[in-house]
């Protein structure tokens, strides 16, 4: 119990414990307990400096120090660059006048200028000929004669538009058969494409211009799907109706195929196995 009066001591500030020993030191008489390193005799300490003298730098290994009052060479040319840039920019900004900025530079006068009264169409622009695909669905529909340019610039949007139709017209009849139309369109253009490519003497007919041929050639399996619709084509009408419509599509593909690479005289050779694919919408189509 502390006596009223009498100054409060901290008994740490006594030095009361042991000393802390560090590195194996014995701690000096005079010391006040604050020693908490000891190098030994292999560490140098550093010698203490003044309080009111300069501190000393610390000097890398191979770097030759510069002498007092003269800066280091390395430093000059840079600073030189920076300050010739800045001086510049300083001047440029000098004389632009307020609320006044400098037009962007462009290599080319022309790059930024947007002429939409020129614009070609976006159907031009996505490859879509909408004069051709009238005249295919013409020539399909009517029986009429094509040019070969028509036939060789194929597209893949008509027959996408075609595949789609006949998958509604069989889902109105309660059958979804989306997959199975997607799916023997592809096998069946993969097939003659490789069949017509063997059999064709004078050049031959890619991959993509088959399946627009072909796609064109669904539009007998459309209409076919749409009188399945209102009629059952389960009957005897049925029967000679299905068999129209793939004569219908037959002869109209093999006579596309036969304009488009020049081969008339093989022409119902190819016919066979274009209609076996078309044999093949209309039994999904019935069934």
């Amino acid at each position: 119990v502390h006596m009223a009066g009498q100054p409060v001591v901290n008994p740490l500030s006594q030095g009361l414990g042991p000393a802390p020993r560090i590195g194996g030191a014995q701690q000096a008489p005079g010391a006040n307990g604050l020693q908490f390193f000891d190098g030994g005799a292999g560490m140098q300490q550093p010698a203490p400096q003044s309080f009111g003298g300069a501190p000393q730098p610390v000097q890398a290994p191979g770097v030759q120090q510069a002498s007092f009052g003269q800066p280091a060479s390395f430093g000059q040319p840079m600073q030189g660059q920076i300050g010739g840039q800045m001086g510049q920019m300083a001047g440029q900004m000098g004389q632009m006048k307020p609320g006044n900025f400098p037009a962007p530079q462009s290599n080319s006068p022309g790059a930024y200028d947007d002429d939409f009264e020129n614009e070609p169409p976006l159907l031009e622009e996505l490859g879509i000929n909408v004069e051709h695909i009238i005249e295919r669905v013409k020539g399909v529909a009517m029986f009429k004669k094509l040019n070969e340019d028509v036939l060789r610039d194929a597209d893949l949007s008509g027959p996408l538009v075609i595949c789609l139709t006949l998958g509604t017209c069989l889902l109105l009849a309660g059958k979804l058969q989306f997959g199975y139309i997607y799916g023997l369109a592809a096998g069946g253009s993969f097939g003659i494409c490789m069949l017509i490519n063997v059999m064709s003497q004078k050049e031959g007919i890619d991959l993509y211009r088959t399946m627009s041929i072909l796609g064109y050639g669904l539009i007998p399996i459309v209409l076919l799907a749409f009188f399945g619709v209102f009629v059952s084509l389960k009957s005897s009408f049925g029967t000679v109706l299905s068999a129209i419509c793939i004569g219908w599509a037959t002869a109209t593909s093999s006579r596309f195929f036969a304009t488009a690479i020049s081969m008339q005289e093989q022409r119902w050779l190819v016919a066979y196995p274009i209609g076996l694919v078309y044999t093949f919408f209309t039994l999904i189509t019935i069934f």
